[in-house]
């Protein structure tokens, strides 16, 4: 679980907003930090993640205190738990793979103020319109076997929703910015898979 906690704040995070500024000078962080008072959708994201990390922490440290996430002890075998920890690895490497092929135009946010907007259809982004959530979901899915009970269940079913409307407010935005281009490549590529 701490190497969950290590691959998705540590390197979809941290060391993908390390390489965009080295890259690009754009600091993700700070940019979806501004945002996060005028988006709701940000300020859920937070507190999902929040509860992750407590439920995470829980979870290894406080065996009585995750008796309140409402365990789902049917599900807590050790190798569907394995099975959950290779699942959620892939799913976060997919991610990353996919931050790494947006190359500078990947962003925490949607980053209104730019000016030029690269649009992405090759590697995984040939597959899925939105691969780097697709391997959240997938990561999260595998958080959720890894830590069976009801606090990682909502969280799941909510990060679905989050990112769901993060990806429609996203999509609009490059409708918007793209045009014609971004509806081609809507047209023919799905949303997830």
């Amino acid at each position: 679980m701490l190497i969950f906690l290590f691959l998705y704040f540590g390197v979809i995070i941290g060391l993908r907003t390390y390489l965009l500024y080295k890259q690009t000078r754009v600091n993700a962080v700070n940019r979806f930090n501004a945002e996060i008072k005028s988006i709701p959708n940000n300020r859920n994201l937070i507190l999902l993640l929040v509860l992750m990390i407590v439920i995470a922490l829980n979870f290894i440290f406080l065996d009585n205190n995750y008796l309140y996430f409402i365990p789902f002890h049917l599900l807590a075998i050790p190798w569907l738990q394995t099975f959950g920890f290779i699942i959620a690895i892939l799913g976060l490497a997919t991610s990353f793979i996919g931050q790494l092929q947006m190359r500078g135009s990947w962003r925490l946010s949607t980053d209104a103020n730019r000016s030029a907007v690269g649009l992405i259809t090759d590697g995984l982004f040939k597959y899925s319109r939105n691969p780097i959530y697709l391997g959240l979901i997938i990561a999260f899915f595998g958080f959720f076997l890894i830590a069976p009970n009801l606090g990682s269940l909502l969280f799941l079913l909510s990060m679905l929703l989050v990112l769901y409307r993060k990806i429609i407010s996203e999509e609009a935005f490059l409708s918007q910015k793209v045009g014609d281009y971004y509806d081609n490549y809507a047209s023919r590529t799905k949303r997830w898979l």
